[in-house]
């Protein structure tokens, strides 16, 4: 987690204009709080601090992946920029125009149905200035109109029927149905999903007794669920949420991406003065006899 304070810091050794497209889950709890407005930065993130990422092309979407490709093909927030800037002409269009293309198409018109608020940091001053002088410019768009990425009603379908990127559960079971019954292919592809759901909840379990112990039953929904004010950064001490996520995986396995939704529970932790010592105790106690071989951080990586 200190590589989030080193970007900033290394951002500002910057001596001339960037623009930084983030998109990952809680994208926005990288810069919250903590992005100057006079470094000639300007970041887009796909989330604000606490929502989902969403992904598109999916399988069951309209239009589906190649058959062959049971996953989602990219982020909606990424897919929106990279298609604007393919049906544009990016010497006419600005910053700001496809910010507010990309927030719109993301937020399913607005009514946030569907999707998550595209968010927006840094210097501000970029908006006005055209794209291609920060993405190049393709002589063969020069005369492209403004367009539509698809007709109203499809779009509209397909983006009720994005995954968020939590869901990689939801791609093996499209797998899972498509096999032929019976076949091993399907049986170890069952076993799969089983033991992914069992970790699933093994995490779920584990994050509320570890929180029960430390802070007693009457206040853990309130230190899992607390959200700090808008422009306050995630957590103080970002040396202390590597140290406390560290501590969890060890006892308890990767969070995995599913598990990272729980960064905000850590942060918690260490916003309320929870030393190492004490979460290791707890990590222990509660997760010491589970054989998390398969989920070890040796294996996966540590998170933090």
């Amino acid at each position: 987690m200190c590589i989030i304070t080193k970007l900033i810091a290394d951002l500002c050794w910057c001596s001339f204009e960037q623009i930084i497209n983030v998109e990952a889950c809680e994208s926005g709890s990288i810069f919250e709080g903590l992005m100057p407005e006079d470094l000639n930065v300007y970041v887009t993130t796909t989330s604000n601090a606490v929502e989902s990422s969403w992904g598109t092309y999916c399988p069951g979407m309209d239009p589906p992946p190649p058959p062959e490709y049971m996953t989602c093909l990219g982020d909606l927030y990424s897919v929106a920029w990279m298609e604007d800037s393919e049906n544009h002409n990016l010497k006419e269009e600005t910053v700001g125009k496809q910010y507010e293309s990309v927030k719109m198409r993301k937020s399913n018109q607005n009514t946030y149905s569907a999707g998550s608020h595209v968010m927006e940091y840094g210097d501000k001053n970029v908006k006005p200035k055209k794209l291609y002088l920060y993405q190049g410019f393709d002589p063969a768009n020069a005369n492209l109109l403004r367009m539509h990425f698809a007709s109203a009603s499809r779009w509209e379908s397909s983006i009720r029927e994005m995954l968020t990127s939590y869901s990689y559960g939801t791609c093996v079971c499209f797998q899972y149905e498509r096999l032929e019954e019976g076949s091993n292919k399907k049986k170890e592809i069952l076993s799969e999903i089983i033991e992914m759901m069992m970790h699933r909840a093994h995490l779920d379990s584990s994050i509320k007794l570890i929180d029960n112990l430390i802070f007693g039953s009457d206040v853990v929904p309130s230190v899992l669920k607390t959200m700090r004010p808008s422009g306050q950064a995630l957590v103080d001490d970002w040396v202390c949420l590597k140290t406390v996520v560290q501590a969890f995986e060890l006892h308890c396995g990767s969070l995995t991406h599913y598990g990272m939704k729980y960064m905000r529970a850590f942060a918690n932790i260490c916003n309320e003065g929870v030393s190492k010592d004490a979460m290791e105790e707890a990590c222990g106690n509660v997760c010491g006899s589970y054989n998390s071989t398969k989920w070890s951080p040796f294996i996966h990586g540590y998170s933090a």
